[in-house]
């Protein structure tokens, strides 16, 4: 089902009973993530108590499913829907905000959001033997957007290729993958995770604008 085809599914007829039902899968895969596990979308179906061709009707496959998982736990951040609109100050605390706010909302739930990433890892290995023009991606630009809103101030400081080399050095040093390794391999607590993330980031703007600056 493209996705133009499943929106139209969840908009067309019996909407509360529908959206109901795909609460209750999503509510069923994050509760699975929680235990640990990547489930398949029989799996999730099971938990949530309806047929496996029902899931798929909401969701083609796996990706779609914890795509929707991850843009719901956004949501449901206390913080995050308002995050953007509310940034305000120099680019360094605009960025400072974002990381903190996305390291305290993926910290607290980290099991859910390791499982994420498992699943855009698994995505990534079913396409293997697809042809690169036809892959799906198996991850948003929500943290790359972010960043760009976040240092959009250095606009007047950066040349356009300045602030995109920027912009995408930033993502490399928060959100998940960022959170993994510090946890994993460099053995950090939640709270140093926070900070060196921080540092991190406000050590690449101030580099960015340094060699700007001898230009």
């Amino acid at each position: 089902m493209s996705v133009s085809r499943q929106e139209k599914f969840l908009t067309s007829g019996r909407q509360n009973q529908k959206q109901r039902t795909r609460e209750a899968l999503l509510d069923a895969a994050v509760n699975l993530a929680r235990d640990g596990r990547s489930p398949s979308i029989a799996e999730v179906a099971d938990a949530a108590r309806v047929s496996p061709a029902t899931a798929y009707r909401y969701f083609p496959n796996t990706g779609s499913l914890w795509a929707d998982v991850a843009s719901r736990q956004i949501t449901h951040s206390r913080e995050y829907p308002d995050l953007l609109e509310s940034l305000s100050g120099t680019a360094e605390e605009r960025m400072d905000t974002v990381v903190r706010t996305t390291a305290d909302m993926q910290l607290a739930d980290e099991t859910v959001w390791r499982t994420l990433l498992r699943a855009a890892l698994d995505q990534w290995f079913d396409q293997l033997e697809v042809p690169e023009a036809d892959r799906v991606p198996v991850r948003g630009n929500t943290r790359l957007e972010m960043a760009r809103i976040a240092v959009s101030p250095l606009a007047d400081r950066l040349s356009p290729e300045q602030l995109d080399r920027l912009t995408h050095a930033l993502t490399m040093v928060y959100g998940m993958e960022a959170i993994v390794t510090a946890r994993d391999t460099c053995g950090l607590d939640a709270e140093t995770t926070t900070e060196t993330m921080s540092w991190a980031a406000r050590a690449l703007i101030r580099a960015a604008l340094a060699e700007a600056d001898q230009l």
